[in-house]
């Protein structure tokens, strides 16, 4: 869909007909747009734009120029027509790159998508959870050259990067982070952006992973939703009416620091003994067997994440809540004591769902982040798209 600015600004121009350059630059970016949205021919650009054929071939030809569109390939046969047919382009996803990274405690995962979403490279790293910031960003560095490596991708390529991280992030800054040490304080905006040398945005990996689950998981189609990651700690997302919520400093959603809420340290419940470095999966496995004991375990677990959930629940009234993080993993051995503790404590049960995202909703998230973020640079650089990254001529990644 072509934006409303552009079209106002160029219906503005040919009213005034004024600055001619400047007219052909809003309509470029407006069939920039039109492609984006879809292949199209020469004709369809000129009824998107608003031009004569002959200004919308010209037009066409200069983003081919530019190589940001190339000429569709006929699908195969098709029904017997009168003449040619007309010729298709496309928007070229392959023109460039985005990378999602997720700055895990005990792991660094990057995923490279093209410029459509589809991903053409992904890497785990484990790393010790008790490594310092500095060790952990240039580790993540690391990663992602090896997923362009991967993907046969040059670095210059990746036009945006998204990092999503622990912690209460704000303004590029880690506030509040648990677990992790030299995290709180950390300018990680600047830190990671030094390392990684490309467009960065940065942001809670709770909250980015809501974005994933609204795009490709379990939110698809549901504009409020809370998204709960749940594993050795509990974390969450809530988006309302399709927009993340953060609050004021980055707060929003950050009820584990309530202490009668129970979140902190829940998984302590799952301990057989206080001592003891839990098995999270050994302990869903045994409840899936009748052990009972484990059953108990699983029970207070749930018990204490049902308050949690509620109160999202009383103040949001999401339709759905997501239930992702590493103990997803359990499926109906938590879903169902999940549902059972929380219904008394709701007026009205939301609709309860295991993510299928499983790893991927972080880094997913941030690549729909970074998407939105090329589309918002192209549009405010639709008058120097020469200056723009030069796009490949050509697809590289497998």
């Amino acid at each position: 869909m072509i934006s409303t600015r552009r079209a106002a600004a160029a219906g503005g121009a040919r009213q005034g007909g004024g600055d001619q350059a400047l007219l052909r630059r809003i309509n470029l970016g407006a069939a920039l747009d039109r492609f984006r949205a879809g292949a199209a021919t020469v004709a369809q650009i000129g009824d998107a734009v608003g031009v004569s054929r002959t200004a919308a071939q010209q037009i066409v030809n200069q983003l081919l120029d530019l190589r940001w569109v190339a000429e569709e390939k006929p699908a195969g046969a098709s029904a017997p027509q009168i003449g040619p047919a007309p010729r298709r382009y496309r928007y070229r996803a392959e023109a460039g790159y985005v990378a999602g990274i997720d700055l895990g405690r005990h792991r660094i995962r990057a995923v490279i998508s093209d410029l459509s979403g589809e991903p053409v490279a992904s890497l785990s790293f484990e790393i010790d959870p008790e490594v310092g910031p500095q060790e952990r960003l240039a580790a993540a560095r690391g990663v992602l050259e090896t997923c362009c490596q991967q993907a046969k991708v040059r670095y210059s390529q990746l036009w945006v990067v998204v990092a999503g991280a622990r912690g209460v992030i704000h303004e590029g800054r880690i506030v509040a982070a648990g677990g992790m040490p030299g995290w709180t304080g950390l300018d990680l905006q600047s830190e990671l952006g030094a390392l990684v040398e490309r467009p960065l945005l940065v942001g809670n990996d709770c909250n980015i992973a809501t974005v994933g689950e609204h795009w490709k998981g379990a939110g698809q189609g549901v504009d409020s939703l809370v998204n709960i990651a749940v594993g050795q700690s509990i974390g969450a997302g809530i988006m309302v009416d399709g927009r993340l919520l953060t609050g004021f400093r980055g707060y929003a959603s950050e009820i584990h620091h309530l202490p009668f809420l129970r979140w902190r340290g829940a998984a302590a419940r799952l301990k057989e003994r206080p001592d003891e470095e839990v098995d999270i999966k050994s302990v869903f496995d045994r409840t899936r067997e009748g052990d009972a004991a484990a059953q108990q375990r699983v029970d207070d677990y749930t018990h204490a994440l049902a308050e949690g959930v509620a109160a999202l629940v009383a103040t949001i009234d999401p339709e759905l809540v997501v239930i992702g993080g590493g103990l997803s993993a359990g499926g109906e051995t938590l879903l169902e004591p999940l549902r059972r503790h929380l219904e008394p404590l709701t007026a009205r049960m939301p609709r309860l769902e295991l993510s299928p995202l499983g790893p991927d909703a972080v880094t997913l998230g941030a690549i729909r982040i970074a998407l939105h973020e090329v589309d918002r640079l192209i549009d405010l650089a639709t008058d120097r798209l020469e200056e723009f990254p030069r796009p490949l001529r050509r697809v590289v990644a497998p």
